[in-house]
Protein backbone atom coordinates (compact mmCIF):
# COMPACT_ATOMS: atom_id res chain seq x y z
CA UNK A 1 0.00 0.00 0.00
CA UNK A 2 1.62 3.41 -1.05
CA UNK A 3 0.76 6.54 0.83
CA UNK A 4 1.02 10.19 -1.32
CA UNK A 5 2.30 12.75 1.38
CA UNK A 6 2.11 16.55 -0.08
CA UNK A 7 4.86 18.79 1.12
CA UNK A 8 4.37 22.89 0.63
CA UNK A 9 7.69 24.36 0.31
CA UNK A 10 8.89 26.96 1.34
CA UNK A 11 5.54 27.01 3.38
CA UNK A 12 3.15 29.62 3.81
CA UNK A 13 4.06 32.63 5.01
CA UNK A 14 2.23 35.25 7.48
CA UNK A 15 3.20 38.62 7.89
CA UNK A 16 4.57 39.74 12.01
CA UNK A 17 2.46 42.64 12.91
CA UNK A 18 4.97 45.49 13.72
CA UNK A 19 7.60 43.72 12.06
CA UNK A 20 8.61 44.66 9.06
CA UNK A 21 10.45 42.20 6.71
CA UNK A 22 9.44 39.34 9.68
CA UNK A 23 7.17 37.07 8.04
CA UNK A 24 6.75 33.41 9.76
CA UNK A 25 4.13 30.26 9.05
CA UNK A 26 1.17 30.33 11.60
CA UNK A 27 1.24 27.17 12.72
CA UNK A 28 -0.43 25.05 15.79
CA UNK A 29 2.53 21.99 16.51
CA UNK A 30 2.20 19.14 19.34
CA UNK A 31 4.37 17.12 20.39
CA UNK A 32 3.52 14.03 23.00
CA UNK A 33 6.12 11.99 25.35
CA UNK A 34 6.54 10.26 28.60
CA UNK A 35 6.50 11.72 31.69
CA UNK A 36 9.91 10.98 32.50
CA UNK A 37 13.18 12.52 34.34
CA UNK A 38 15.51 14.36 30.95
CA UNK A 39 12.33 14.45 28.73
CA UNK A 40 12.38 18.27 29.46
CA UNK A 41 15.42 18.55 27.62
CA UNK A 42 13.58 16.56 24.57
CA UNK A 43 11.20 19.28 24.63
CA UNK A 44 13.19 22.04 24.89
CA UNK A 45 15.24 20.91 21.73
CA UNK A 46 11.88 20.10 20.10
CA UNK A 47 10.68 23.85 20.60
CA UNK A 48 14.18 25.54 19.62
CA UNK A 49 14.22 23.06 16.64
CA UNK A 50 10.71 23.95 15.71
CA UNK A 51 10.91 27.65 15.55
CA UNK A 52 14.53 28.01 14.21
CA UNK A 53 13.03 25.89 11.50
CA UNK A 54 10.02 28.16 10.48
CA UNK A 55 12.59 31.28 11.06
CA UNK A 56 11.96 32.86 14.54
CA UNK A 57 14.82 34.87 15.55
CA UNK A 58 17.50 33.09 17.73
CA UNK A 59 17.18 34.93 20.67
CA UNK A 60 12.89 34.07 20.41
CA UNK A 61 13.52 30.19 19.92
CA UNK A 62 16.14 30.05 22.69
CA UNK A 63 13.55 31.96 24.99
CA UNK A 64 10.83 29.83 24.08
CA UNK A 65 13.07 26.55 24.08
CA UNK A 66 14.23 27.51 27.53
CA UNK A 67 10.23 28.18 28.84
CA UNK A 68 9.83 24.92 27.34
CA UNK A 69 12.57 22.93 29.04
CA UNK A 70 11.49 24.24 32.65
CA UNK A 71 8.41 23.99 32.30
CA UNK A 72 8.75 20.19 31.52
CA UNK A 73 10.95 19.60 34.47
CA UNK A 74 8.16 21.37 36.87
CA UNK A 75 5.81 19.09 35.62
CA UNK A 76 7.65 16.09 35.28
CA UNK A 77 8.60 16.47 38.97
CA UNK A 78 4.96 17.07 40.07
CA UNK A 79 2.27 15.71 37.70
CA UNK A 80 1.19 12.15 38.61
CA UNK A 81 -0.25 11.34 34.43
CA UNK A 82 2.25 8.56 32.56
CA UNK A 83 2.59 11.18 29.56
CA UNK A 84 2.39 14.82 28.51
CA UNK A 85 2.57 17.64 25.65
CA UNK A 86 4.59 20.77 24.44
CA UNK A 87 2.11 22.59 22.52
CA UNK A 88 3.35 25.64 20.41
CA UNK A 89 1.35 27.89 18.36
CA UNK A 90 2.13 31.01 16.43
CA UNK A 91 0.16 33.85 15.75
CA UNK A 92 0.94 37.14 13.90
CA UNK A 93 1.37 38.80 17.93
CA UNK A 94 3.70 35.97 19.08
CA UNK A 95 4.46 32.59 20.23
CA UNK A 96 2.58 30.87 22.88
CA UNK A 97 3.39 28.03 24.88
CA UNK A 98 1.79 25.36 26.83
CA UNK A 99 3.11 22.29 28.14
CA UNK A 100 0.57 20.54 30.16
CA UNK A 101 -0.38 16.86 30.99
CA UNK A 102 -4.27 17.22 30.17
CA UNK A 103 -4.20 15.39 27.15
CA UNK A 104 -8.46 14.49 26.79
CA UNK A 105 -10.15 16.05 23.97
CA UNK A 106 -12.78 17.30 26.04
CA UNK A 107 -16.40 16.87 24.39
CA UNK A 108 -18.21 19.97 26.72
CA UNK A 109 -15.10 22.39 26.29
CA UNK A 110 -11.65 22.75 27.75
CA UNK A 111 -11.32 21.71 31.49
CA UNK A 112 -11.70 24.75 34.35
CA UNK A 113 -7.88 25.51 34.56
CA UNK A 114 -7.15 27.35 37.79
CA UNK A 115 -4.16 30.07 38.20
CA UNK A 116 -2.37 28.60 40.94
CA UNK A 117 -0.26 31.34 43.05
CA UNK A 118 4.12 31.00 44.22
CA UNK A 119 2.54 29.62 47.51
CA UNK A 120 0.65 26.89 45.64
CA UNK A 121 -2.85 27.77 46.53
CA UNK A 122 -5.50 28.30 43.61
CA UNK A 123 -6.48 32.45 42.76
CA UNK A 124 -9.20 33.45 41.68
CA UNK A 125 -9.58 32.89 37.68
CA UNK A 126 -9.76 36.18 36.02
CA UNK A 127 -12.65 36.47 33.17
CA UNK A 128 -10.08 36.98 30.23
CA UNK A 129 -6.63 35.41 32.17
CA UNK A 130 -4.06 37.63 31.15
CA UNK A 131 -0.54 35.91 29.93
CA UNK A 132 2.42 36.72 32.67
CA UNK A 133 5.07 39.00 31.29
CA UNK A 134 7.33 37.62 28.85
CA UNK A 135 9.89 36.24 30.86
CA UNK A 136 7.51 34.40 33.16
CA UNK A 137 5.62 30.24 33.35
CA UNK A 138 1.88 30.79 34.19
CA UNK A 139 1.38 27.74 36.05
CA UNK A 140 -2.49 26.61 36.17
CA UNK A 141 -4.49 23.06 37.48
CA UNK A 142 -7.67 21.87 37.37
CA UNK A 143 -9.59 20.52 39.85
CA UNK A 144 -8.76 17.31 39.34
CA UNK A 145 -5.02 17.87 39.53
CA UNK A 146 -4.03 18.05 35.79
CA UNK A 147 -1.24 20.66 35.35
CA UNK A 148 -0.61 23.47 32.23
CA UNK A 149 2.32 25.85 32.13
CA UNK A 150 1.93 28.26 29.27
CA UNK A 151 4.39 31.52 28.15
CA UNK A 152 3.84 33.57 26.02
CA UNK A 153 6.48 35.53 23.67
CA UNK A 154 5.76 38.41 21.27
CA UNK A 155 7.47 38.68 18.25
CA UNK A 156 10.40 41.01 18.49
CA UNK A 157 9.67 44.79 17.47
CA UNK A 158 11.89 46.09 14.56
CA UNK A 159 14.79 48.91 16.14
CA UNK A 160 13.74 52.32 16.62
CA UNK A 161 16.19 54.34 14.31
CA UNK A 162 17.88 56.94 16.64
CA UNK A 163 18.15 60.82 15.75
CA UNK A 164 21.57 61.78 14.42
CA UNK A 165 23.28 63.84 16.93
Amino acid sequence: MSHAVRHTWPPPRLPVSDTPGLSLPRLSFTVETECAERTNKLVGGAARSLLAAIGAPAPVAQKVGDAATVAAHYLVGHSQQSRYQLRIHTDPAGITLAVTDYLERPVDGPPAWLPVARNGQFQRPAADPPHGKDHELDLHRTPDGHISLTHRTPWPRPATPQPAH
